[in-house]
């Protein structure tokens, strides 16, 4: 569909201030009937890349395709596989994925790097440290880190689940300032456009409310784990801390390129990018417990410039330690955000309510959650 000028007017300040940008390649992109990996993709992928290399933006490519090019390599043919087999084929096809890319890149004079990740390395503080360090390294050494879901040792119960999850995590590590889905569907539209000759697409959305939520469930891909709906979900989740995603056709003609022209839809942010740490606290920890605040509590957290004191806890539940990410909840059990405790959960228990088995003083009061390691929905969501 041919984009509108006002679609291609709201997409040139994104182009204009994007630094970095995770480009998202899924399995129904990549996918080749002859050998897995489709080449010609790849090429089209490299080439792509290096117009927003020339343009002064870094890259990060999230790729699916593993699973796909070992089925293909061991002959398993289409029948539903094993965990044990997916993570066979994975095995097989990441190499067989990787040096693809070597080779498409390669002829562009640009070198990619190979990163295998599991959810452990983003839940813990430490390793999503180090990997932000790493994946900046390779960004400022003018590499492109190519990163997939360690799948010959994920489980089902421990993993990420699709590769658009995956990228979202990714984008707010090296903190892109646009995450680009590459699918099989020209973007999101009205109705389903196999079904439907009268749907239209979307060029943007302001906001994922139900509405458009609902849209998604219409189309779906058939080899990926996502679909449109996980598009549209991981659209809704990194919106929120700032982060723009664009859904195009990848196997067209210079798909990124076409983006930029109008074409895909766009899923605008809901306000400006976030810094790293408070992504991560938000959406990417593993929260230990849960603090239920008190009336003064929640007022003061309100204002946005008071951190939280032992006192204004009311009650907690779980076991934690200072440096574990707590979830902060009012009375009913909605939850306000998220913050990385000061002190113990032993030691909270001994002050909560007001610091009641001491009778001491506000003033007197430790420091439960600093409001520099503190995610509030109500004010920043």
């Amino acid at each position: 569909m041919i984009a509108t000028n006002a679609a291609e007017t709201m997409r040139t300040p994104v182009l204009s201030s994007v630094k970095t940008l995770v480009l998202k390649v899924g399995s129904t992109v990549l996918a080749s009937a002859s050998d897995g990996v489709d080449s010609r993709m790849l090429g089209v992928i490299a080439r792509q890349v290096s117009w927003l290399r020339s343009r002064g933006i870094r890259v990060v490519i999230v790729s699916s395709g593993a699973i796909a090019a070992g089925r293909m390599k061991l002959s398993l043919g289409k029948k539903s596989l094993t965990l044990a087999m997916k993570q066979a084929a994975a095995s097989v096809g990441q190499s067989r994925l990787m040096w693809g890319y070597e080779r498409a890149f390669s002829r562009h004079r640009l070198m990619v790097s190979q990163v295998l990740l599991t959810p452990r390395d983003v839940v813990n503080r430490n390793r999503f440290i180090n990997l932000e360090r790493t994946l900046e390294t390779l960004l400022s050494l003018g590499v492109v880190p190519v990163v997939n879901e360690n799948d010959s040792v994920a489980t089902e119960e421990i993993r990420f689940g699709d590769n658009d999850r995956l990228s979202a995590l990714v984008a707010g590590t090296v903190k892109a300032g646009l995450l680009l889905i590459l699918s099989d569907v020209d973007g999101l539209f009205t109705a389903d456009p196999s079904r439907d000759p009268k749907a239209i697409r979307i060029p943007h959305v302001d906001r994922v409310v139900p509405e458009i939520a609902k849209l998604a469930g219409v189309t779906r891909s058939g080899l990926g784990t996502g679909g449109m709906a996980s598009k549209v979900m991981t659209a809704r989740w990194a919106n929120q801390w700032g982060l723009p995603v664009g859904i195009v056709n990848g196997r067209e003609s210079a798909p990124v390129e076409r983006f930029f022209q109008g074409e895909g839809t766009l899923f605008c942010a809901n306000g400006p990018l976030w810094p790293a740490k408070k992504v991560w606290i938000g959406f990417f920890s593993e929260p230990a417990g849960d603090l239920i605040l008190d009336d003064g509590a929640l007022e003061a957290l309100s204002r946005g410039k008071s951190s939280l004191l032992a006192g204004g806890v009311s009650r907690l539940e779980g076991r934690f330690e200072p440096g574990d990410v707590v979830r902060l909840l009012d009375e009913t059990g909605r939850e306000l955000g998220r913050g990385i405790s000061r002190i113990s959960s032993e030691e909270m228990a001994v002050w909560a309510n007001g610091g009641k088995k001491g009778a001491r003083s506000v003033d007197s009061w430790p420091l439960a959650v600093h409001r520099n390691a503190m995610t509030l929905w109500a004010r920043e969501e």
